[in-house]
């Protein structure tokens, strides 16, 4: 499929589809050549609060739908995965202690199981007609604390899909190490291990699904409340719902931070294919050649950087690398070697001394002999 791209497109919306196109020609040869059935191709669509991932979601399936493409494109959030008011309430209450758990957001506020289901259901449903129910999660409802609409209220796509687009402002966090997150100074380390062991969850259960990924990441962090805010204020004006004040919003980022902060530099730096850099331990998904038999064209991971304004500063991928078993072992080697090296020494020094010293010690041992006659 040739990729003719609308001239004045935002660049951000052009990598991204060229990501997209390029990717997509090469996963259907991928699975006819090893003899796969033909399934939709999910990409995983990662940014910040108000980074503009859901509209380059929307902007996206807007134009792979319509020609030249005429692909058949699905779009819908992680956060339509929330759980519902009651859950996320008995969520809250679980820890009560920790400020990162009272309002919805984190990891573990989402139901997993409903995701996968969705995901697994998008991935089966292939008899032309036949649909598919996608939740739908409503921010406004409780005063902004938000809660899952009723399934009459839902989407329902028809079958059969070409492309899954699945955006989340966490996608792509993954647990560290305990010591590294002890070093984060700002909240108890109870408070942070709790998103620490419950983003596990996603690796298992939602990361493998993603075939390509796209990374919208802030040229600086702080950007985030500002983004934020212009979110919310969107929303006021053009649903006419009451939604967050501006210093709700405020606290409302506030619990997001200690998650960017901890998670965004692996992301940033070695993407969501390779192998974390810490003694993380190689997913499945992970690497060039996956090893769970997903799709492993390289390149997989886009990364687009943006400023305040929401205007490109770079783009490009990421490779994907894993740790160097070959260093590795070289480096275990050279332990060993450096040992056996040590000993050697340490035994010529020995045998050296002996010869040094040999009169001395014939001499010793003699008058040792002749006591031990008497």
């Amino acid at each position: 499929m040739s990729q003719h791209i609308p001239y004045g497109m935002l660049p951000q919306t052009k990598e991204s589809i060229s990501h997209i196109l390029k990717h997509y020609e090469s996963f259907k040869q991928d699975r006819k050549s090893r003899e796969l059935p033909q399934q939709p191709m999910i990409v995983g669509v990662s940014g910040c609060q108000g980074s503009g991932k859901t509209t380059l979601c929307d902007t996206l399936a807007h134009l792979l739908k319509a020609a030249p493409y005429n692909l058949r494109v699905v779009s819908f959030s992680l956060d339509d995965v929330y759980l519902t008011h009651q859950d996320q309430v008995k969520l809250s209450m679980k820890y009560r202690d920790n400020p990162l758990y009272q309002q919805r957001g984190q990891a573990g506020s989402h139901d997993l199981a409903l995701a996968s289901q969705t995901l697994q259901s998008l991935l089966n449903t292939k008899n032309q007609g036949d649909t598919v129910p996608i939740p739908v999660y409503d921010k406004s409802l409780h005063s902004g604390q938000g809660d899952r609409l009723d399934k009459s209220d839902w989407k329902y796509p028809v079958a059969p899909f070409d492309i899954i687009l699945f955006e989340g402002w966490m996608l792509g966090f993954k647990t560290l190490p305990e010591k590294d997150v002890k070093q984060h100074v700002n909240l108890k380390f109870d408070h942070v291990n709790v998103m620490n062991t419950e983003l596990q969850k996603y690796e298992d259960d939602l990361y493998p699904y993603f075939d390509i990924f796209i990374h919208l990441s802030p040229f600086k962090l702080d950007q985030v409340y500002q983004w934020r805010l212009q979110q919310e204020h969107h929303m006021k004006q053009t649903r006419g719902v009451d939604g967050l004040s501006d210093e709700a919003v405020r606290v409302f980022v506030d619990t997001y931070m200690p998650a960017y902060e901890l998670y965004l530099p692996r992301l940033d730096k070695v993407g969501f294919y390779s192998q974390g850099y810490l003694g993380e331990k190689l997913k499945g998904y992970e690497g060039l050649k996956r090893s769970d038999g997903g799709y492993s064209e390289p390149n997989r991971h886009l990364r687009v950087v943006l400023d305040q304004d929401r205007k490109v500063v770079e783009s490009g991928t990421l490779k994907e690398t894993v740790v160097d078993a070959q260093k590795a072992l070289i480096v275990t080697s050279n332990s060993f070697f450096s040992k056996k090296l040590v000993y050697r020494c340490a035994f010529i020094g020995v045998l050296g001394l002996i010869g040094y010293k040999r009169n001395s010690i014939l001499n010793t041992f003699m008058r040792l002999s002749k006591k031990l006659t008497k």
